[in-house]
């Protein structure tokens, strides 16, 4: 899967970062590590052949994009490089060709195989690009007949079992993504499969591919967390919180993401020994936050909020789920807060216990990962 001609070999990622500091782009790293995750398990099944981007801009995807070809292989490059339109009319950027082939050039050592066509993508058939294509990237105009367009010219252009990543599906300044991508699969049933939803991208499978492959990411890559939805009848991974976060990118390749230790510790310090309410009111208890995480506690599609349980007095659960208090804004490493629950008591009298804990949502309950949790007795009546 991985370019041989990588200027700067198994240190390509190490200095890949720097980039987003000096290219500028709203691609991000978190996405460039979904593409390689993926990239990395249909190379396994065979599929290395060339690649393809609509919307290069000034090549900080495209860059990530062409490590994921085949060897020997080819990219095409395909931008209008505002030679002829308004770009901001639908989502594009401004940039140049010159420029694109300088910044490809700082990370590919031989950039024989770059094909640039600098030309309105709606102009570009299948016939003129070629067939067996192992990963198309979308991010050119983002209205609904581009991108219904580009949709169908990557499908047609893709080997079976390729990916196909979709920029800004989701994202409510461009509805026309959404609009032109549900055009397209209601008319096309099967043609494109989802899998994964992050980073500001959907990545799809072409028919043909092996079934498995969100089984076999989990399996390879459990360090990085998600969550699971259905988008268009299929399942898929979300990955909310994000990916860079949990990889050790220095030490990383386009073909191998190597873990960061990911440590969950929370100190959670309740600053009243006991609660008492009346059955069905709400008591006000405030808890001291400190993160001792090498992750910060944030809002994201995955957040991480501050709750609790109600347990009986013999430790079994009465009302497990509760409201949870967000951390907006988010509370970094090493720092600490105090953060109020709205205890709500149960319906009935006696005596409870509330259990606080901070939860990872939709991954888990930081106790899961073996932080302590902290306990304030409660009576109700």
């Amino acid at each position: 899967m991985a370019d041989p001609g990588l200027r700067h070999g198994d240190r390509f990622l190490a200095e890949y970062l720097k980039a987003f500091g000096s290219i500028h782009g709203a691609f991000t790293i978190d996405a460039a590590l979904l593409f390689f995750a993926y990239g990395s398990l249909v190379a396994e099944d065979g599929v290395r052949g060339p690649v393809l981007e609509i919307g290069v801009h000034q090549g900080l995807s495209a860059i990530a994009v062409a490590a994921l070809r085949g060897p020997g292989a080819s990219m095409v490059a395909v931008d209008t490089f505002a030679a002829d339109r308004d770009v901001s009319a639908s989502g594009g950027m401004s940039s140049d060709e010159r420029t694109f082939r300088a910044n490809m050039a700082r990370y590919h050592s031989d950039t024989g195989f770059l094909r640039v066509i600098a030309r309105d993508s709606r102009q570009i058939t299948a016939s003129g690009l070629g067939h067996g294509f192992a990963f198309c990237h979308i991010d050119g105009g983002h209205s609904a007949e581009e991108t219904y367009h580009d949709l169908a010219l990557a499908s047609d252009v893709a080997a079976p079992g390729a990916l196909v990543a979709l920029d800004d599906y989701f994202n409510p300044s461009f509805p026309g993504v959404s609009e032109g991508t549900v055009r397209f699969l209601m008319e096309h049933p099967g043609t494109l499969v989802p899998l994964a939803i992050g980073c500001n991208k959907v990545i799809f499978g072409c028919g043909g591919g092996r079934s498995d492959l969100n089984a076999r990411f989990v399996e390879r890559y459990p360090f990085i967390p998600r969550t699971r939805a259905t988008f268009d009848r299929h399942e898929v991974l979300v990955f909310g919180s994000g990916v860079a976060k949990y990889v050790y990118v220095e030490r990383s390749t386009p073909a191998t993401l190597a873990a960061r230790e990911l440590v969950l510790r929370v100190d959670l310090e309740p600053r009243q020994a006991a609660l008492e309410a009346a059955p069905g009111q709400a008591a006000a208890l405030e808890v001291r936050v400190r993160n001792r995480s090498n992750v910060p506690l944030e809002w994201s599609d995955s957040p991480f909020g501050l709750s609790y349980h109600v347990l009986r007095s013999d430790g079994t659960s009465d009302r497990y789920e509760n409201a949870r208090v967000w951390f907006i804004p988010p509370l970094p490493p090493g720092e600490e807060r105090v953060m109020t629950l709205s205890v709500v008591a149960p319906d009935t009298a006696g005596e409870r216990i509330i259990e606080v804990d901070v939860v990872w949502e939709g991954i888990c309950w930081l106790r899961e990962r073996g932080n302590a949790a902290a306990r304030v007795p409660l009576r109700v009546g």
